[in-house]
């Protein structure tokens, strides 16, 4: 709004970070590449990051998980190219459950009611929990050794980090009006099975350019490059898709979030909404 004097002489405009632009991508490909920088510069330990970002995965799916319990939208599974853990193109609804206005419960004052139809959404979709655990099998006995302070911190870092996500996008918005549980839910499990796909084929790529590598400059070279550099430099390079790959789902969520019509890999985070092809041709149609 424009204000009721004047401009002051010597103050030019503010500029806030676009942010979907350029500025905004610098910064999350920055914050994302600090901890590759922290295990060449300072010994970071591999092992430590991956549980950090594991916990984070972790986090996310909790906190869209009680968000679910918010949507207002009943649900619908017609059409739909993707279904969450528990739900598929078979999956018959309870109409009375999902075809009758559902009573609210009020839990707090300065919170949106949630409802309790909600639950059995919830409670399903946390299958997908099989999936997020299948890293463990891979760490086996060394869990515990990463259980260190400096995780501990960070993950409460990270996870007060996922609750103020899903407050500005889900409720500061009131998206809860225009969204059903199952697509709060399925959110988060297309970021998990992303990341799944990633981990599944750059792990062993990694290994086996590894190998190669070792194969064509000489027997030993690895434990060479470890001896000389630190252990941490032989296994950098498995770290690398998968920080390359959190840089991206961070950009494109955000762009699925605030962009209204998001092209290439931003599209597989926005989800599907079976009413957005009506919604917009309602709203193509107010605007003329």
């Amino acid at each position: 709004m424009p204000s009721d004097g004047p401009p002051e002489v010597g103050r030019g405009p503010s500029h806030p970070l676009d942010p979907t632009g350029r500025g905004a991508l610098a910064l999350v490909l920055a914050t994302n590449l600090l901890p590759l920088a922290g295990v060449v510069a300072f010994d970071w330990r591999v092992g430590e990051l991956l549980a950090v970002y594991w916990i984070e995965v972790v986090a996310m799916v909790l906190a869209y998980s009680a968000a679910a319990l918010f949507a207002e939208r009943p649900i619908d599974l017609d059409d739909r190219a993707f279904y969450v853990i528990g739900y598929s193109e078979d999956t018959e609804l309870d109409e009375e459950r999902w075809e009758t206005t559902p009573e609210p419960i009020h839990l707090a004052s300065w919170l949106p009611p949630v409802y309790r139809r909600n639950a059995s959404v919830v409670v399903r979709s946390l299958g997908v929990f099989y999936f997020v655990a299948f890293p463990l099998a891979w760490v086996g006995g060394d869990i515990l050794s990463y259980a260190t302070p400096s995780v501990g911190v960070a993950a409460l870092g990270v996870c007060l980090a996922q609750i103020a996500e899903v407050r500005r996008e889900f409720f500061a918005e009131r998206a809860y009006e225009e969204q059903s549980p199952y697509m709060v839910v399925e959110a988060a499990q297309r970021v998990v099975l992303f990341y799944l796909v990633i981990g599944l084929f750059s792990v062993p790529a990694v290994a086996v350019a590894l190998l190669v590598v070792q194969g064509l400059v000489g027997a030993g070279t690895l434990d060479a490059v470890a001896a000389a550099v630190g252990p941490q430099a032989v296994l950098l390079p498995f770290l690398v898709p998968i920080t390359l790959a959190k840089t991206l789902v961070e950009w494109s969520r955000r762009r699925a979030f605030r962009e209204d019509d998001p092209d290439g890999i931003a599209t597989w985070f926005t989800g599907e909404d079976p009413r957005r092809e009506w919604k917009q041709t309602e709203e193509t149609a107010g605007e003329d």
